[in-house]
């Protein structure tokens, strides 16, 4: 194959991949991903994927609560320190700068560092520690259930302040319908 060519393609290729990127600072964030899979972010998080988000591999720093659709393929989430890998469940990672815990609230994960590769299933907590060769295993205190509280409720705040002003806009819109319909009858 020519040179050029293969150069074009490269080219191409790139331009074509686009990375979104969903950074949360001092709020809560929820994410759609292509898949249909949930993201639910914590403060001060970061994600990111691959538009085609084929392979379905996310990038993570902070905390996330997924809840991912089964497929054949395996979804990822990848870590300074650490991936996990699933195919479908529900499950909470929370990363700092030196550490990796990963808490499953439903199903099974597989929690892969450098230095080795270790399941973990439902209702258990894995943490991995930075300079440490072994990942422990710990009864799940479900601690991320307090943040998750937090969001449902600024959600449902919002939605409490958003609701009246839907209901402005749709009884505008009729008003308008109903001008329009008139005036096509006339």
């Amino acid at each position: 194959m020519n040179k050029n060519i293969v150069i074009l393609c490269l080219i191409l290729c790139t331009a074509c991949s686009k990375t979104m990127e969903i950074n949360t600072n001092a709020n809560f964030e929820a994410v759609v991903l292509p898949d249909g899979s949930q993201v639910y972010l914590n403060h001060d998080s970061t994600i990111s994927y691959e538009e085609h988000f084929d392979p379905r591999t996310v990038s993570l720093s902070g905390e996330a609560f997924f809840i991912v659709v089964s497929d054949t393929s395996d979804f990822t989430v990848t870590t300074k320190h650490g991936t996990v890998k699933v195919l479908g469940t529900e499950f909470n990672v929370k990363t700092t700068s030196k550490q990796l815990a990963v808490d499953v609230k439903q199903g099974l994960v597989a929690l892969k560092t450098e230095y080795e590769t270790s399941k973990v299933k439902k209702g258990i907590k894995a943490i991995y520690k930075d300079g440490e060769q072994a990942v422990q295993h710990i009864k799940s205190n479900r601690e991320y259930r307090k943040w998750i509280r937090s969001l449902k409720k600024e959600f449902r705040t919002l939605g409490n302040e958003v609701k009246p002003i839907l209901n402005e806009i749709g009884s505008e819109l009729e008003k308008a319908g109903e001008k329009i319909g008139n005036e096509f009858k006339n």
